[in-house]
């Protein structure tokens, strides 16, 4: 039998954490949430540049879900709910084409749902290769990768294809957050494991660590990389974001203001940077529930999504930064 610590899955990073002593909060119903979803599921939406999803990883209805924002407007609600296809979601991430894909861990092993831009039914959906899927990233030739956390291990996809063609191992504990820079390098965020919180980096066709980051690692959840190849790790526990100049292993600064259990960090093709506000047990400087929008360069958010967020964990931007 697994450790309590070990069996965990990637929800409780915002929820709970068997060695920390946190206990995991309680969200009470909300009708006017549910009065938006029923008018917004199953509706196909319109495309337009500066969309935000948001993955709401709560089995309880009616919070499992996938929400869809234009991220133009101030505070916005949902332009579209998915929930065909989904159950007990991770992340999100998409393609440069708007191919939407999203990580479920509702039972058994899991799946990924691929959606065509614009559409809230589902085309596809991977299960081969998947293992309680965490998060997802592109890179640039549009190939799929998720992370895995009971295997542990890492898979790539060729795009347009539901077999693994690359499985990375090495260097993998309990893989939660991805990202790929331009470069082609590759990030994993290790959660928890016996040789501690950390990022592993893996070089273009490399399926072994070039190097290991630590410093400034606490309980990681989702990364994400800019157009440098500058490196953010979202550290729910202590709720900040470490930023990381492109190659370095040491922080270059913190992020701390408003942050209240940071699970995600992802960007737009604009170079906006949204980051995902949890909440934890222990407090934090900001609202829980939120989607913090940054400008370009800046340590201050300047918006903030929060209309008929619950338990918000991954995000992903169209059109995307990155490739």
């Amino acid at each position: 039998m697994r450790s309590c610590c070990n069996a965990v899955r990637v929800r409780r990073i915002a929820a709970a954490d068997c060695r920390s002593g946190h206990t995991r909060f309680e969200l009470s119903t909300n009708a006017d949430f549910e009065r938006q979803r029923n008018a917004a599921t199953r509706r196909d939406y319109k495309v337009s540049a500066g969309l935000l999803y948001v993955a709401l990883s709560d089995m309880r209805a009616p919070y499992d879900q996938v929400n869809i924002y234009n991220t133009k407007g101030k505070d916005p609600s949902p332009l579209a709910v998915v929930t065909d296809g989904v159950s007990y979601p991770q992340d999100a991430c998409t393609d440069s084409n708007g191919t939407l894909y999203v990580t479920n861990q509702g039972s058994g092993a899991g799946w990924v749902s691929e959606y065509p831009l614009g559409k809230t039914k589902p085309s596809a959906t991977i299960t081969n290769g998947i293992s309680g899927p965490g998060y997802c990233a592109i890179d640039g030739d549009g190939n799929l990768w998720v992370t895995n956390v009971y295997t542990p291990d890492v898979v790539e996809y060729q795009k347009g294809s539901t077999s693994p063609y690359t499985t990375i191992t090495k260097g993998i504990i309990y893989p939660i957050g991805i990202a790929i820079d331009h470069f082609g390098n590759i990030y994993v965020a290790n959660h928890n494991g016996p040789s501690g919180t950390n990022v592993v980096v893996y070089s273009p066709k490399r399926k072994s660590p070039t190097r290991t980051i630590t410093d400034g690692v606490e309980w990681p959840g989702g990364i994400g990389v800019d157009a440098k190849a500058t490196l953010f790790v979202s550290n729910y526990i202590p709720g900040n974001v470490e930023e990381y100049r492109a190659g370095q292993n040491h922080p270059f600064r913190e992020i701390t203001k408003e942050m209240n259990g940071p699970v995600a960090v992802s960007f737009g093709k604009s170079g906006w940077m949204y980051i995902t506000n949890v909440g934890a047990q222990s407090g934090g400087s900001g609202p829980p529930h939120t989607i913090l929008e940054f400008p370009p360069g800046s340590m201050t958010p300047k918006k903030e999504i929060s209309k008929d967020l619950y338990l918000p964990v991954g995000t992903s931007n169209y059109p995307p930064l990155l490739p």
